[in-house]
């Protein structure tokens, strides 16, 4: 992986702006950099961690404007959804220094 994966415990649910917001806000043991995760990057995510919940994720990739992709973390499925729908999870990524 060329990205580190924030701890569990920062995960949140929330609409896609406020998602984007939270983790470009986000300080971890005073590391900032913090990003939604772009789809390819969440599945990576999906498929080599267990530490997650199985519930849908936010990705950082737009669709058609008003909606982004997200993916489920119970069986891997993507799709998109409109960005303002506000319960899906947050899991931020930052590249490696």
């Amino acid at each position: 992986m060329k990205f580190e994966i924030a701890p569990k415990e920062t995960e949140i649910q929330v609409n896609w702006d406020d998602a984007r917001l939270y983790c470009f806000s986000l300080i971890i043991d005073g590391k900032t950099g913090w990003r939604l995760p772009n789809k390819e990057e969440l599945n990576e995510i999906y498929y080599s961690e267990n530490d997650y919940e199985r519930t849908w994720y936010w990705s950082a990739n737009d669709y058609d404007g008003d909606y982004a992709w997200h993916q489920f973390f119970g069986n891997g499925y993507r799709s998109y959804h409109d960005k303002s729908y506000g319960s899906f999870s947050v899991r931020a990524v930052r590249d490696l220094q």
